[in-house]
């Protein structure tokens, strides 16, 4: 590829992302608008929550468009994990006493493999901080990522009321559905139970992990 069709198709890429960015946003806008007019509860809470998502995309698309490369392109998981941390902590904790606890060995991850990995990271803690910390109460949510067998391993465990394997779902079981359809994209498998002495523990594991990067 020359130079100059480089640089076009670099300019063309640009362009679009800026407008899918702007589309989210003004998704996100529209949803909102809605939520605030709704006098339902039942129908007002769940255009938050879909407004939440649409949000939680564009902040994770803002951040992997600086990487963009293509599908082969490779980020470092680490500062990839430590970012999104970061937003997610800024986005929804509000002052809440909770806290994002990493711990994330570095392995080049799949640009491709990065955006639902995300999508699901956001959906777990969302519903820990949702569900395992009711009426304000503090706690901790352990986001841990390495590998065993060339096999990737990530870990979201929060330190809350845990759950009863007994009993339906909390929700509306949307979350969980996304959450298994995303983990699928990258052939991977889900796993949840409930840790000791409380909480609840996602494992996720997905094959093709590559050699870690240096220190």
């Amino acid at each position: 590829m020359s130079e100059k069709s480089r640089t076009e198709l670099e300019v063309a890429l640009a362009e679009a992302t800026h407008r899918a960015r702007n589309d989210l946003q003004a998704v996100s806008a529209m949803l909102r608008l809605q939520a605030t007019v709704s006098t339902d509860l039942a129908v007002k809470s769940a255009l938050l929550i879909a407004e939440n998502r649409v949000q939680a995309l564009a902040s994770l698309n803002s951040r992997l468009d600086q990487s963009a490369g293509g599908a082969e392109t490779v980020i470092d998981s680490r500062q990839f994990l430590e970012g999104l941390s970061a937003d997610i902590q800024a986005t929804y904790f509000d002052q809440r006493p909770i806290t994002i606890q990493l711990r994330a060995e570095r392995h080049p991850i799949l640009l491709e493999h990065a955006r639902p990995l995300g999508l699901v990271i956001n959906e777990l803690v969302v519903n820990a901080v949702k569900y395992a910390f009711p009426e304000g109460a503090a706690g901790t949510i352990s986001i841990v990522f390495g590998s065993t067998d060339r096999e990737a391993i990530l870990i979201v465990e929060d330190d809350g009321i845990g759950f009863d394997p007994g009993q339906p779902p909390r929700g509306s079981g949307l979350g969980r559905f996304m959450i298994d359809a995303l983990v699928a994209q990258i052939g991977g498998w889900v796993a949840t139970e409930r840790s000791e002495p409380g909480g609840t523990r996602c494992t996720i594991g997905w094959p093709g992990m590559a050699e870690p990067l240096p220190v």
